[in-house]
């Protein structure tokens, strides 16, 4: 339900979005390689079909046109500050990070948990299709200002 209501923001809002494109699953399959971590269906559903971006502002982490995938390049940045190793930061908001917590998949979901380098977390979402929906949402709200 929520992945069709994504769609439909995303295909609204073109205008005012920045998207990578699709990947292969090559990329998400590198992703968990390199992190050591398995992947939530849901955002391995945007990786593939978004690659990184988001609307209005929202920068959702992914695979870039980079080498390295961009959520790779910050979560393994955030490690060296006491990241969880189980957490792929999938937004950086500068004084905190948004982070999958991939130790809590349950039915190959997990929540999204927000973090700071004071290694304080707490659960934000009950999974990633929410997360996107409400960023998403939060946006087209702030554009139609």
């Amino acid at each position: 339900m929520n992945k069709e209501k994504i769609l439909a923001m995303v295909s609204e809002y073109r205008e005012d979005s920045f998207f990578t494109g699709s990947v292969h699953d090559f990329h998400v399959n590198q992703i968990e390689e390199l992190l050591e971590v398995t992947l939530p269906d849901d955002y391995k559903w945007f990786v593939k079909n978004f690659g990184h971006g988001g609307i209005g502002g929202v920068d959702i982490l992914g695979v870039s046109k980079t080498e390295l995938p961009t959520c790779v390049k910050f979560t393994q940045r955030y490690r060296e500050y006491g990241l969880p190793h189980s957490f792929v930061v999938i937004e950086n908001c500068d004084e905190w990070v948004n982070c999958l917590d991939t130790a809590s998949m349950k039915n190959g979901e997990c929540p999204v948990v927000d973090w700071d380098r004071f290694g304080s977390s707490r659960i934000k979402y009950n999974n990633f299709y929410d997360f996107l929906l409400d960023q998403f949402k939060e946006a087209i709200d702030n554009l139609d200002d």
